[in-house]
């Protein structure tokens, strides 16, 4: 039997019954045990019991599962709900892991969540699904994504697919959850690594434009930035917003830090992005990810039109990546910013993705940084991005 997905969503208040509806709607839809599932849930819920609930609903279904910034299924983006996608498939294998300690040793973690791969890979193969793909959920806040990524390749193999999210908490930057419905924690990585006959679909598209000059990181270490240019880095924001008639403070700046990232050049063109979390006392920016010092660097915005376009060019890259196989599901990992600068057009964003996959389900989440490590990129980790993940049938 073909490889069948299904998506659910809920926006019950109460985290038991919202993880009881979304996952009993896809379940039904399915119409047979599901192998594997995700759980993408408000940090309004209690992650651990939206986990545990979504086992009991789908026994033998192993779940992974994190807090967001926006839940996503094919009927739109909602806030404060759960949504889900579950995944039935007698020709796939997979296996899963759970660690934390991402942020102070993202290699240690990477190890962790692979153990067995290698003897998981091995014995696909003999059993004719020569193809995988990792797809990993991390704390949104460790800093330390970019490092995981670049290391859990290392811990599989050189053409392993890593795609996946940064989890979030709807721009409050507190705390971010993730787990597998025996573990949940802050600093914390879960990765789902499938083996398959055919290759899961990747794209990626942004559509943002730069709107400052060019500037050089000139001090920074890891993922904060101290200095633009030889002046403290909030400073720079602070100058760019004065701009556009808006007043930042530190304790005020994250809506807008996070809607207006940095772009990295690498000779003309931006490569990648990195969005800006927090604002050190000396004026230093805590990004999600590092940036080299030496870095030409400029801060981005985007319009509606070519975001969407983005979207649809990234779908249309992952539709052509699944090598004329047919989709089963879509998994959509989307920056929170794309989310804060479409708002209501965000809808649009999804009739772009189902215009090239047609009635197929699509689940996923508002992020505080997109993975996606595959033939294509030049780069693992992203920010402002949508990362668009096709299932086989």
């Amino acid at each position: 039997m073909p490889t069948r997905a299904a998506s659910g969503l809920s926006t019950e208040v109460d985290s038991s019954t919202a993880a009881r509806a979304a996952v009993g709607e896809a379940a039904q839809q399915l119409g047979g045990a599901a192998s594997f599932g995700f759980v993408f849930a408000s940090p309004r819920h209690d992650l651990g019991t939206c986990l545990r609930t979504a086992r009991e609903v789908s026994p033998g279904t192993d779940f992974i599962g994190c807090t967001t910034a926006g839940e996503i299924t094919e009927r739109g983006l909602v806030h404060h709900g759960v949504a889900t996608l579950l995944v039935a498939a007698d020709q796939l294998q997979h296996q899963s892991g759970i660690a934390s300690g991402v942020k102070s040793d993202p290699s240690t973690v990477a190890s962790m969540v692979t153990r067995g791969f290698g003897d998981a890979m091995g014995a696909a193969k003999k059993a004719g699904l020569p193809y995988s793909t990792t797809v990993v959920l991390v704390d949104g806040l460790a800093g330390s994504g970019d490092q995981l990524v670049r290391e859990l390749i290392k811990s599989t193999r050189a053409a392993q697919q890593v795609v996946g999210g940064a989890a979030g908490d709807e721009g409050a930057f507190s705390q971010t959850l993730v787990g597998d419905g025996q573990k949940v924690g802050p600093d914390t990585a879960a990765a789902l690594h499938v083996f398959g006959r055919s290759p899961w679909g990747v794209g990626i598209g942004h559509g943002l434009r730069p709107t400052s000059s060019r500037m050089r990181v000139t001090r920074a270490r890891q993922n904060v930035i101290y200095e633009l240019d030889g002046r403290p880095a909030f400073d720079v924001y602070r100058e760019h917003a004065k701009s556009r008639g808006v007043s930042l403070t530190a304790a005020t700046a994250g809506p807008y830090l996070i809607g207006n990232e940095l772009g990295v050049y690498l000779g003309d063109e931006i490569v990648r992005a990195r969005a800006p979390l927090s604002v050190g006392s000396d004026g230093s920016l805590s990004c999600a990810a590092n940036v080299g010092q030496g870095s030409t660097v400029c801060i981005l915005d985007g319009e509606v039109a070519p975001m969407v376009s983005a979207a649809r060019d990234a779908a249309k890259e992952a539709r052509d990546n699944l090598a004329f196989a047919k989709p089963a599901g879509v998994l959509l990992f989307d920056c929170i910013c794309r989310g804060m600068i479409l708002k209501d057009n965000f809808s649009q964003e999804i009739a772009a993705i189902r215009a090239e996959f047609g009635a197929v389900p699509i689940a996923g989440f508002l992020t505080y940084g997109e993975i996606a490590d595959y033939k294509n990129s030049t780069d693992g980790w992203h920010n402002t991005t949508a990362v668009v993940v096709a299932i086989p049938a």
